[in-house]
């Protein structure tokens, strides 16, 4: 760190300070504040989740309450008196504020609709961005946020763009990160391809990240729903539907062959997790690849089923998985071992224990309606539409 303004005098270079306590910033203070904070809602009588240490939760006579926290931030849930309450309980042991109710988030607009009990995020304010620091305005509305099938190739290194273009294309790509994670997944393959490339980008590159940003400019009514199909009754034996569905793409990568994984995850038939990204290790099939894919699903619906579990409530199983490749349901399904799947047992004997403790059940859905394809490769207008109106709304 440098030495503060007007301290210069007070301190020699390259002097090692101790300090009594951790400075805003530090990577120490995130730590020391969440343990604080662990201590704090302890004494208001609230446990903390053994899935996700930044979850806390505890059952009134008036139902279930919970506290999220994000570094400094907390949100609290629950029956409104309780809610009062339990603020009124932390403002006491912490110099902080109430900022009223929940209508923006980490940079995301979050609208409510009481009457269909949905929430909507959007990134207006991203969005905007992308029309003023960068050079969207001549281009046409596209339909998709990237060409059909294409994949982008790393260039050679000398023909790498200068540093200040290099600077446009990273800032340009962190962006659209942030935005595919919190209110846009439809474009989340898209912008995997982009994310791959920021070492060495080249005019292609920029040209096909200018074309995601004028996507998501055409469709700013686009955003994350979250509308589940029923509403809870506050009992905890109410049973909790998880389900997810996976896909993946053969050998996409032309310079590693590796494959790409693509998935979701819905709790009461609301979207609560989506992901596309390249596998870690070279798989030598189409089957092979679907397990893999597989696996990775599984695994985000089983945390969100100790999410739920470990605040006390009730999810029902089996819970359904589903792919659209029928071999890898066949080894999913059975206990048999052949020769060309003996390297990948440890993934199909994960699938298979599960099956037999009966918590997940895998099922095999036609993949011309499964929308875990949308994050698998880029898909062309008719079915790329389909598929991000399931993730998405456009109301």
């Amino acid at each position: 760190m440098e030495i503060p303004e007007g301290f210069e005098d007070k301190y020699c270079v390259n002097c090692v300070l101790l300090l009594p306590r951790t400075l805003y910033g530090l990577k120490q203070a995130a730590m020391a504040f969440w343990k604080q904070l662990l201590a704090a809602m302890r004494r208001m009588g609230f446990e903390r989740s053994k899935a996700d240490p930044c979850l806390y939760y505890c059952w009134t006579t008036c139902g279930l309450v919970l506290w999220l926290s994000w570094i400094d931030d907390c949100l609290c849930m629950g029956p409104a008196e309780i809610v009062e309450e339990k603020k009124k309980e932390l403002i006491k042991q912490f110099d902080c504020s109430d900022e009223g109710g929940l209508d923006e988030y980490v940079r995301c607009k979050i609208a409510k609709n009481s009457k269909e009990k949905c929430l909507k995020f959007t990134q207006t304010v991203l969005l905007q961005s992308f029309d003023n620091e960068y050079e969207t305005n001549y281009l046409m509305k596209f339909e998709t946020p990237m060409e059909t099938g294409k994949v982008l190739v790393k260039a050679e290194p000398e023909e790498r763009l200068g540093k200040s273009m290099q600077k446009y294309y990273r800032s340009g790509v962190g962006k659209l990160l942030y935005l595919m994670r919190w209110s846009r997944p439809e474009v989340m393959n898209s912008v995997r391809e982009l994310s791959r490339q920021m070492t060495n980008p080249v005019g292609n590159h920029v040209k096909a990240m200018h074309r995601v940003m004028k996507h998501t400019l055409a469709y700013p009514e686009r955003g994350w729903m979250l509308k589940p199909s029923g509403v809870w009754n506050g009992d905890k034996d109410f049973e909790f539907v998880i389900r997810g569905r996976s896909d993946s793409n053969y050998a996409t990568c032309p310079v590693t062959r590796r494959s790409v994984s693509g998935y979701v995850t819905y709790l009461m038939d609301a979207l609560v997790t989506a992901k596309s990204a390249m596998q870690k290790v070279v798989t030598l099939s189409v089957t092979e690849a679907e397990l893999m894919s597989a696996v990775q699903c599984v695994q985000d619906m089983l945390y969100v089923m100790r999410v739920l579990e470990s605040i006390g409530l009730t999810v029902k199983k089996p819970m359904m998985f589903e792919m659209d490749n029928q071999g890898a349901v066949d080894l999913a399904n059975n206990w048999s071992v052949g020769g060309r799947t003996r390297r990948i047992e440890t993934c199909q004997h994960f699938l298979r224990d599960l099956k037999e403790e009966g918590i997940v059940k895998v099922t095999w859905t036609p993949g011309s309606e499964n929308e875990a394809d949308l994050f698998t490769k880029n898909l062309a207008g008719p079915d790329f539409n389909k598929h991000a109106l399931t993730v998405l709304t456009e109301l």
